[in-house]
C-alpha cells in the first residue's frame, strides 16, 4: 500500500457523570440533562486523502474490540456525509485502532465519528462553518456534537445542546462487563416504566446547577440504571457485587453497560482496581483511567500508521487547534 502522510486524533471515551431523563419530545426522543466528561481512554483515528471511496481499516488492542469496517461504521458514514456537504469525492484512507469497548456507554463510536469529521474537515481545508459541522454531527448521533468539543459539557435537549462545565480532574476505575446494553432497548424499557408529562421541545437551561464543580454538588447519578438492569439483570448482579466489595458509590455511564468509580488520587484508584480484579470473574475487565484535558485535542500530522505511530503536532497556523 502506498505510503501516505495523514492526520491523526485520539477519539476519547466519555463518562456521563450525571444523566437525568427530564422529558420527551413529540417524536419520542428522550430529553436529557447530562454531564459529559472525557477521559484518557481512547481510540486512535488516522486519516489521509487518497484511494477511491472510503478505505477503512480497523484494528484493536484485543480482537473483541474490533468493529466491522463497512459502510455502516460511523467513521465511514461521517466521512461520506462530510464529503457530500463539501461537494467533493469521498476519497479517504482511514485507519481506526480500537481500545474503547462497543456498546458499553463510553461513546466510542460517536467519538470516532467526531474525530473523522474533524480530521476530514482539516484535510479538505475547512470548507464548512462550525454550525454546519455540528449539524452533520448531530445527524450521526446525539452525543457526536459533544465529542467535537470534548472536555466537560452539560448536554440538554437530546444531549446536543451544550454548555461548558468545570469539573476537577479525577481518576476513574471502569468496570466493563463482557456484554453491552443495547441503547434502544434501555430507553424503551425506561419509557415503559416512566410516567412523563406532556411532550416538549427542549429543557430549560436553568435546570443545571451553576457551580464550579457540578458533579460534586449534585452527586453522580444515572436515571437509566434501573432500565439497563432490567434489560441486563446480570448488570444488577455485578453492581451489587461491587457494592459488597466496599464501593457503594459505583455508577453506570450512558445506557450501560460500563460501571465506574471516581477517586481524587491515583493511588486510591489503583488500590480499588487491584481489589476488584482479584474478586470479579466472568470476563469482567477493570480499567484505570483519568480525566482528559479540557477541550478538544489538537490535530497531529503522522506518517502511515503502524506500530508506534509518530505524531507531529501542527505548527501554529497549519490547522491545529485545541478548542
Amino acid at each position: 500500500m502506498t505510503t501516505l502522510a495523514g492526520l491523526v486524533l485520539p477519539a476519547r471515551a466519555k463518562l456521563n457523570l450525571v444523566l437525568r431523563v427530564v422529558g420527551r419530545r413529540a417524536d419520542g426522543y428522550h430529553l436529557l440533562e447530562t454531564l459529559f466528561h472525557t477521559i484518557d481512554l481512547h481510540d486512535d483515528l488516522w486519516l489521509a486523502r487518497g484511494g477511491r471511496g472510503i478505505e477503512l481499516h480497523v484494528t484493536g488492542d484485543d480482537p473483541a474490540l474490533v468493529v466491522p469496517a463497512d459502510a455502516d461504521n460511523l467513521v465511514a458514514r461521517a466521512l461520506a456525509r462530510l464529503a457530500a456537504a463539501a461537494g467533493v469525492a469521498p476519497d479517504f484512507v482511514v485507519h481506526l485502532h480500537k481500545r474503547i469497548p462497543h456498546g458499553a456507554g463510553l461513546g466510542g463510536g460517536s467519538s470516532d465519528a467526531a474525530a473523522a469529521l474533524r480530521l476530514g474537515h482539516e484535510l479538505l481545508g475547512r470548507p464548512l462553518g462550525d454550525a454546519a459541522l455540528a449539524a452533520l454531527a448531530v445527524a450521526l448521533g446525539a452525543d457526536v456534537p459533544f465529542f467535537l468539543r470534548g472536555g466537560s459539557q452539560w448536554g440538554r435537549g437530546i444531549g446536543d445542546e451544550l454548555t461548558a462545565a468545570s469539573v476537577p480532574p479525577r481518576h476513574f476505575v471502569l468496570v466493563v462487563p463482557p456484554f453491552g446494553c443495547p441503547t434502544a432497548d434501555v430507553y424503551k424499557n425506561h419509557a415503559a416504566h416512566w410516567q412523563s408529562g406532556p411532550a416538549q421541545d427542549s429543557v430549560a437551561r436553568v435546570t443545571g446547577p451553576n457551580t464550579r464543580d457540578s458533579a460534586v454538588h449534585t452527586g453522580f447519578c444515572n436515571d437509566l440504571e434501573p432500565a439497563a438492569e432490567r434489560v441486563r439483570p446480570e448488570l444488577a448482579a455485578l453492581r451489587r457485587r461491587i457494592e459488597q466489595i466496599g464501593h457503594p458509590d459505583v455508577r453506570m455511564t450512558g445506557s450501560g453497560s460500563t460501571l465506574f468509580l471516581a477517586f481524587a488520587e491515583a493511588a486510591a484508584a489503583q488500590q480499588c482496581a487491584a481489589g476488584l480484579e482479584a474478586q470479579l470473574r466472568g470476563g469482567v475487565r477493570v480499567v484505570v483511567t483519568r480525566s482528559a484535558g479540557a477541550g478538544a485535542d489538537a490535530v497531529c500530522r503522522v506518517e502511515r500508521p503502524g506500530d508506534g505511530w509518530r505524531r507531529v503536532p501542527f505548527a501554529a497556523g497549519q490547522g491545529g487547534r485545541s478548542a
